[in-house]
């Protein structure tokens, strides 16, 4: 059973909030109305090195810290990523998680990944609504940024081939860059830029190359995970479009990029008009581990059944990941993807092999953006 319930905070609108009764702390969908949004980077505790969940919660009350400074608190995460280091790491992460949220559930997705910051096991990234008002993107800290209300744009991940990871974290950023521009955007319309990298080891690298790419303007947060691929980086974007035209009546807009191959699986641009809300979906797996194609195709079904609950349908998505990590997943997920998505109206979508799921035995899991159908 789907229960709804809102959750307000200080100034900033309320959350519906669809609970899954079977995960504490977790919920199937958050949906926020168009407001101004902060989205963090990795925050990590302040104190590494001891217990993992006594870490956990460290890294919480660091996050709630950067939420209060953005005018936002914990009570207004609508999504929230754990990346853990192991899986007893990613046990802690979720323990902490449940305990916390159990009165304000989040749209939760857990991955295993290296860390950037040495020592640290757990790490946590948000968007949560704001109270602020701001006219353009406000970079705050490396740590947050807000995105005003109105237009949104999500960019699929983008991959450039380059010599090493640092020269194709450059010649990635050159390419979203050009895709900025193309719909009148500049970097200072981002707000939040996620690269998923191999080796890992050299993540310094990458994040540097992102950086420099925005000049001497502000550098919104960056988030880095590993992923496993002959490529080095793929990198996607979140940003601010004001003004932004869809079609009449539509609540989402689907584009693709002239320069890059069409792909009926994927747009290379999603866009959100002003007014639209946003709905979260948390991390959807297979409930149970085994055959793969069994596992893809349970979760599907189970997406379309989230989905028409909170108002919405696989032709209204804005935004995918998929978190694959069984050899045959990719090729089922392409499969799968032309049974379900219109080839008009697909996502903004990165697709990531990881090493180890979030949970034991679960060969993918997928975390979405949705809006309303109108």
């Amino acid at each position: 059973m789907i229960m709804m319930a809102a959750v307000a905070c200080a100034q900033a609108p309320a959350l519906q909030r669809a609970a899954n009764p079977a995960r504490a702390g977790a919920a199937f969908t958050v949906r926020a109305p168009d407001a101004p949004f902060v989205f963090t980077g990795q925050i990590f505790s302040r104190q590494l090195g001891g217990d993992v969940r006594a870490e956990s919660e460290g890294a919480l009350d660091v996050l709630a810290t950067a939420l209060r400074t953005a005018g936002s608190d914990l009570g207004q995460v609508a999504r929230l990523t754990a990346y853990a280091a192991d899986a007893e790491a990613a046990r802690a992460a979720e323990s902490a998680l449940a305990a916390r949220f159990a009165a304000m559930p989040v749209a939760l997705t857990i991955v295993r990944t290296p860390l950037a910051r040495a020592g640290a096991r757990v790490a946590f990234e948000a968007v949560a609504v704001s109270s602020r008002t701001e006219q353009g993107v406000a970079v705050l800290s490396s740590e947050t940024a807000v995105l005003p209300a109105g237009g949104k744009m999500f960019i699929s991940g983008q991959a450039v081939r380059g010599a090493d990871l640092a020269t194709a974290s450059r010649l990635t950023m050159e390419g979203l860059q050009r895709s900025l521009a193309h719909h009148g955007l500049s970097p200072t319309d981002v707000v939040q830029v996620k690269a998923f990298i191999q080796p890992f080891a050299l993540h310094d690298a990458a994040t540097r190359a992102i950086a420099e790419s925005f000049g001497s303007g502000p550098v919104p947060p960056i988030v880095v995970m590993e992923w496993v691929s002959d490529l080095p980086a793929e990198i996607e974007l979140v940003a601010s479009a004001q003004p932004l035209r869809v079609p009449e009546g539509e609540t989402v807009a689907h584009t693709w990029l002239p320069w890059l191959t069409k792909s009926p699986r994927y747009c290379h641009v999603a866009l959100v008009p002003a007014g639209v809300p946003l709905i979260f979906v948390g991390a959807i797996e297979a409930e149970s581990d085994g055959d793969p194609r069994a596992q893809m195709k349970a979760i599907f079904e189970r997406i379309g059944s989230v989905l028409f609950e909170a108002g919405s349908s696989y032709r209204n998505l804005a935004k995918a990941t998929y978190y694959l990590h069984a050899p045959p997943t990719r090729a089922l997920l392409g499969e799968i993807r032309g049974v379900y998505f219109d080839p008009t109206r697909p996502p903004a979508a990165s697709a990531l092999q990881v090493a180890a799921p979030g949970r034991p035995g679960r060969a993918a899991a997928i975390e979405l953006i949705a809006v309303p159908v109108k």
